[in-house]
């Protein structure tokens, strides 16, 4: 037998054999290792190539050694594994529908290795055998593992709900060129996914279309495991854009946002760490400490801080003060508006932002569901512990330029009559609008008087 290298890459090669193309998997396999090993075993499940959702096996039934280590050769297809493929809307969207292939024919499942899976020149997928790359992954080296394994797969999450978690890492990573849980050793990445989360995508990529970013977003933390979702927004993405254009002074206050929010999740992390060996002794502590902070040294900090808002048109005050709620965060919200004009809203998330923080402390999770995921169906049941609150729905009418009105829905817990009950309410819906006045305060924006009407529902 005659076999040449072609050209070799990120977990596979081409080569000939007695002149006939072939792709073949690579391994660090020796002959030794692999007399111990049963060929059949590793070979047990098939390599499935999906193309537009329809699967066939790739055959590959035999290994060849080549410098000392084994390759596993198979039918020739030209591309590259999807460690060295530069991610694109097409690739994004076929892995999903591979994907739900995968799920409706109940195909044996590996984790996601991005060298495993090679993408062909039409975008077909291939993944390689499942058996062989398991054995691949168990021989990676730490430095392996973090660069193609670990960002990729959730240590809570299985079948369609780590799928999710993959596209929301892809779509994470082909819009801001970065992956959303990294770290320098495995171990660190593993509790970043289960105990913080990443910057929201909307404050990295200013205009992102809202459905888009919120998938991203909740499949990333597990809210979403629902393919056949991201098949849908995949293919509006692929079709318009994910992104439409928004004014320069709304991106710096996002950009300014969202370098604010990157440390803060550093700062909640290495609390976390330290909360999950500490949790029973340090839960009231944390509850002080986050309350001190926020009513003692949030005020001395803006005090000498020009307002996020500087530069701000009015309208962009007033969408800026409705991200501060569903974002919870105080800082921005206070500098939209004035105190008295926004105490009841600034309270009200300053305790949920409260518990939040302390059950995030002891419980690695905050309990708390976006309301426009729950008003949109992509979280449509809530655990024990759960709390739908936020708003959803907005929409801004202008007046005059000094007043606006806001149209909303806002969510809110429920809590059953009986303090002892288990039973889980659905949270309550309250149609709101909103009267809004503006003045300009030393060349800036604010919101000094805000008129409400609500109307009470229940989903």
């Amino acid at each position: 037998m005659e076999v040449k290298i072609v050209k070799t890459g990120t977990g596979t090669a081409e080569i000939t054999v007695n002149g006939n193309k072939k792709l073949a998997v690579k391994t660090n396999l020796t002959s030794k290792i692999y007399k111990q090993i049963s060929m059949q075993d590793l070979l047990s499940e098939p390599a499935i190539l999906i193309n537009n959702g329809n699967s066939e096996k790739w055959e590959c039934t035999e290994s060849i050694e080549h410098e000392g280590k084994l390759i596993f050769p198979g039918p020739f297809y030209n591309g590259k594994t999807l460690a060295e493929t530069s991610l694109q809307i097409d690739i994004l969207l076929n892995l999903a529908i591979s994907f739900q292939e995968i799920i409706k024919s109940n195909l044996p499942l590996t984790e996601f290795y991005t060298p495993g899976i090679f993408i062909t020149k039409d975008n077909s997928v291939l993944f390689f055998p499942p058996n062989l790359i398991n054995y691949i992954t168990s021989q990676l080296s730490e430095n392996e593992s973090i660069n193609y394994l670990q960002p990729y797969n959730h240590p809570n999450a299985k079948g369609e709900t780590n799928f999710s978690f993959i596209l929301g890492v892809l779509a994470y990573n082909l819009l801001t060129e970065n992956l959303p849980f990294s770290g320098s050793t495995i171990t660190e990445i593993r509790e970043k996914m289960r105990s913080s989360k990443p910057v929201e995508i909307q404050l990295l990529i200013p205009g992102i279309k809202d459905s888009i970013a919120n998938l991203i977003n909740q499949s990333l933390i597990l809210k979403n495991s629902k393919i056949d979702i991201w098949i849908k927004q995949l293919l509006l993405w692929k079709e318009n854009t994910a992104v439409v254009n928004i004014s320069n002074t709304k991106k710096s206050q996002l950009q300014k946002s969202a370098v604010k929010k990157l440390d803060n999740r550093k700062k909640q992390f290495k609390r976390n760490q330290f909360f999950a060996h500490n949790w029973k002794a340090m839960a009231t502590i944390v509850a002080v400490f986050i309350v001190l902070i926020s009513f003692s040294i949030g005020p001395i900090q803006n005090a000498m801080e020009p307002p996020i808002t500087e530069g701000m048109t009015a309208k962009e005050v007033v969408e800026t003060y409705y991200t501060g709620i569903i974002d919870m965060d105080v800082e921005l919200m206070e500098d939209c508006i004035e105190k008295n004009a926004g105490k009841k809203d600034i309270n009200e998330v300053t305790q949920l932002f409260v518990i939040s923080r302390v059950r995030t402390g002891y419980e690695g999770k905050s309990g708390l569901i976006s309301a426009q995921d729950w008003n949109d169906g992509i979280i449509n049941n809530l655990e024990p512990g759960e709390q739908v609150y936020g708003i959803a729905d907005l929409k801004l009418t202008i007046i005059n330029e000094s007043t606006y009105q806001a149209e909303y829905i806002r969510w809110y817990p429920d809590i059953p009559d009986d303090a002892d009950s288990d039973e889980i309410l659905p949270p309550r819906k309250i149609y709101i609008y909103d009267i809004l006045t503006l003045e300009k305060v030393k060349d800036v924006w604010v919101i000094v008087n805000l008129e409400r009407k609500k109307r009470t529902g229940r989903q």
